[in-house]
């Protein structure tokens, strides 16, 4: 209860949205499995499940296992990697049970604005869809940009959920603490099977996170401080490869082309030779090819012999000199 009271104490400052801390809010012990967790609590097998692509590989899994029908929704750069919803056949989201979202984006780096989840309040209530909103990365957002709730948009709480980390405010991933919110009667859906799979949240985790609340702030901006030097390494380093990125405003991760006529499974395996290790696009879903996602979760000495590496790969191949494909978060 007093984690539950702090959380929408929080949300209320942040968001200026009031939840029930008994029925708004559930905390959960572990961010990946609860998403794992949605289709199995929502959806009947045959029943179909829009998700973006590319995107958190739990989505499509845990939608298979359900029985479900995966359908994708391509992210594309030309529109800032937001799903265009109008291009949904209606008939197939009429078919629709659930929609997956997740701003700041895995693994792009997106960002949404409240424009966005206004087109996505509007087209979930027309099919009536459940929205699952993935915010784990909310807190990770960088130079002054600060995310928005799916919640805050007039019709959030009615038509979807959203799921935070607060990993970041309890040193890392290992005390992977989450909490999701909205609808009731989705989160009680959720916290009927997640009762049947986890074990209560550790009592002394909730206790550390109804501290860390009391001086939420500056834990937020130690982490985000930390992140944001990491992507700035790596980003100014590349540019200085020729790599044309501009920087994410979100996320741990820098979603970053491939040279020309290479794939990203091939570009990943010619960086693991040098000792880089990359996820290919590909592994994200059929539009990711021609990306590969690099994670900021190691010290900045590491991100500088990263950099070093990947400008010896370049050179050793004869690809220093060559124009990569402009990419753009703006």
């Amino acid at each position: 209860p007093d984690f539950c009271r702090a959380f929408s104490t929080w949300f209320a400052k942040r968001f200026d949205v009031a939840l029930d801390p008994e029925t708004q809010i559930l905390p959960v012990i572990n961010t990946k499995a609860c998403l794992a967790c949605v289709p199995l609590a929502f959806v009947n097998p045959g029943e179909t499940v829009l998700i973006p692509d590319p995107s958190y590989p739990a989505y499509r899994s845990s939608t298979i296992m359900a029985g479900g029908q995966v359908h994708t929704l391509p992210l594309h750069e030309r529109n800032d990697f937001l799903p265009n919803l109008k291009q949904v056949d209606p008939a197939l989201a009429n078919q629709a049970k659930l929609l997956f979202l997740s701003y700041p984006n895995n693994p792009t780096g997106a960002v949404a604005d409240v424009t966005f989840f206004r087109e996505v309040i509007d087209f979930a209530r027309k099919h009536n869809i459940i929205v699952c909103h993935d915010a784990t990365h909310h807190f990770l957002t960088y130079d002054e940009y600060e995310a928005p709730s799916f919640l805050q948009t007039p019709g959030g709480k009615e038509v979807g959920i959203e799921i935070f980390s607060l990993s970041s405010l309890l040193g890392g991933d290992t005390w992977d603490l989450g909490v999701a919110v909205g609808n009731p009667s989705s989160l009680a859906a959720i916290a009927q099977l997640t009762y049947h799979i986890n074990s209560p949240m550790f009592q002394a985790l909730q206790e550390a996170a109804v501290i860390a609340f009391e001086n939420v702030e500056y834990h937020i901006k130690t982490v985000v401080d930390c992140y944001q030097n990491r992507r700035d390494i790596l980003i100014e380093g590349f540019q200085s490869l020729d790599w044309k990125l501009r920087k994410p405003k979100g996320s741990v991760y820098i979603w970053a082309p491939v040279p020309p006529r290479f794939s990203s499974v091939r570009f990943s395996i010619l960086l693991r030779k040098a000792g880089v290790f990359v996820v290919p696009g590909a592994y994200m879903g059929e539009y990711g090819e021609g990306y590969v996602r690099i994670a900021l979760n190691k010290p900045e000495a590491d991100l500088q012999t990263v950099v070093q590496r990947i400008e010896r790969v370049l050179s050793r191949h004869r690809l220093r000199k060559l124009v990569f494909p402009q990419y753009s978060l703006a």
